[in-house]
């Protein structure tokens, strides 16, 4: 069980890969090769295996961290990381927090990384050499579970270890199941009646006792049959067990409680009780997920990120694409029939906005189908801005100055539009006619008033395109 409660989160927030998006890059097909060829440099690493392996390390011991072989020049780990000289990244190294202990700490209350580690000692489990200082800038660290900021070099500059959250649960989880398994070893006890058993023993006759036991043990194996005579009672007596199954289920309801995972996560049971799916544990699990991704793994992943962009030798040549950024794949993937009830809902929200003038052909193509998959989000193009043509001129003032002097341009004091604002006066085929669509027979209601008529289509759509509001399916 500890095991499993080490390793559930690390496993579930890196089970599919991040993926990476570059948005400043305009053509379709130069993103994803600049796309492919950094994800084809992360495996070459074997990123996602380093930080799972840290994290699970993080959980498990109370702290973690991957040295990047980063090459910038510098023969000496002891100095700080030089990222604009880093020629190139050869590896990734994890260890573990007993192998890194803090030997200096940052000092300076004005320096963001007060209070930290600024220099790691590195030990050999072997026991060989005096160890390598490494400045912390050259490691990713994963500092564990942070119990207080009174003092940073307790525990050499490390966290706790997620275990001792769940010691005494799972201890007595533990103690419980076995004291299970010895009572069934006693479950059953045979008793058998002698006639004078003791007096037999008063004579010092326990021989006599022996052999007649055996002789039924012998009797029952072999021929499946108990010889007695008339005065002597063979009998077995079980042990009851009412009660422990109620017993075993508040232990193990105990420890998922400590271990903040759902008893259907952690120990593989159904959801029990009427109209009882799983699906409000399966939600639960998988937003400590997510909280989880953007908590431990975000940061790990877009250092690694930034350290690759900087080097030379790497996919960007040492410049750091405008506007990337690191996406987690949903938890939960959606069946075929799901996926296709969502497009057709997303399709139908499309017709609207399109009528409505709000969007044109083209930004719906591009959004949909124009990324490496399908996608629900639709991206428009700069529009032109309506207020300026619908602003309401509040005064006009025009002064005929001499021949001699200068004459003053007169200025419009406008009143500026807020989209609500817009929608309830702009109707939908003045909205339209800005972009260069044609009117429709229905269009000339506003806005407000085209969406309130279409108010169910609208919210299915949004209900279907949002992931919050969708059903996990585990």
């Amino acid at each position: 069980m500890a095991d499993l409660i080490v390793t559930a989160l690390p496993h579930d927030a890196l089970r599919e890969t991040p993926t990476l998006t570059i948005a400043s890059i305009d053509d379709a097909t130069q993103r994803a090769a600049a796309v492919d060829a950094i994800t084809a440099a992360l495996a070459d690493l074997s990123a996602k295996k380093a930080v799972q392996k840290a994290l699970q390390y993080e959980r498990a011991y109370g702290g973690a961290a991957i040295y990047v072989g980063a090459v910038d020049g510098s023969l000496d780990a002891e100095q700080p990381l030089q990222t604009q000289t880093i020629r190139a990244i050869r590896h990734l190294t994890v260890f573990e927090r007993r192998q890194l202990i803090a030997v200096e700490y940052q000092q300076d209350p004005m320096k963001p990384d007060y209070g930290k580690p600024t220099l790691y000692q590195v030990h050999s489990f072997t026991g060989v050499g005096t160890g390598q200082n490494v400045h912390a800038s050259r490691l990713v660290i994963f500092p564990g579970r942070r119990v207080t900021d009174r003092n940073p070099t307790e525990n050499a500059g490390w966290g706790d270890s997620v275990l001792s959250l769940v010691w005494d649960a799972l201890r007595i989880f533990n103690q419980s199941w076995l004291g299970v398994g010895y009572t069934m070893l006693d479950f059953s006890v045979a008793i058998m009646k002698i006639k004078g058993l003791a007096s037999i023993l008063a004579a010092n006759s326990p021989e006599a006792v022996a052999n007649r036991a055996q002789a039924v043990e012998l009797g029952r194996s072999i021929a499946k049959t108990i010889l007695l005579d008339s005065e002597e009672e063979y009998e077995r007596k079980t042990t009851t067990l009412a009660g422990v199954p109620d017993v075993l289920g508040q232990v193990m309801h105990r420890l998922a409680a400590a271990a903040r995972m759902p008893i259907s996560k952690m120990f593989g049971q159904s959801a029990s009780g009427l109209n009882a799916t799983g699906e409000g544990d399966a939600r639960n699990w998988y937003d400590a997920v997510a909280a989880y991704q953007e908590d431990s793994v975000r940061p790990a992943y877009e250092k690694l990120l930034k350290l690759l962009f900087a080097s030379k030798t790497g996919p960007t040549k040492g410049i750091e694409p405008e506007n990337w950024a690191l996406k987690f794949p949903p938890l939960w993937q959606s069946t075929a029939k799901e996926q296709a009830e969502t497009r057709k809902i997303v399709a139908e929200t499309d017709a609207i906005n399109y009528d409505m003038g709000l969007v044109t052909s083209e930004e719906l193509r591009t959004s949909r189908f124009g990324g490496e998959e399908y996608s629900a989000e639709t991206e428009i193009d700069s529009a032109p801005d309506l207020s300026e043509s619908l602003a309401l001129a509040t005064a006009t003032e025009q002064t005929t100055q001499p021949a001699q002097e200068v004459q003053v341009a007169t200025q419009k004091p406008t009143i500026e539009l807020t989209p609500t604002d817009l929608a309830t006066i702009v109707t939908v085929n003045e909205a339209r006619a800005q972009r260069g669509l044609p009117p429709r027979p229905d269009g000339e209601v506003t806005i407000a008033e085209f969406q309130a008529r279409n108010a169910t289509v609208i919210a299915k759509a949004q209900e279907a395109t949002d992931p919050s509001a969708a059903p996990p399916t585990p």
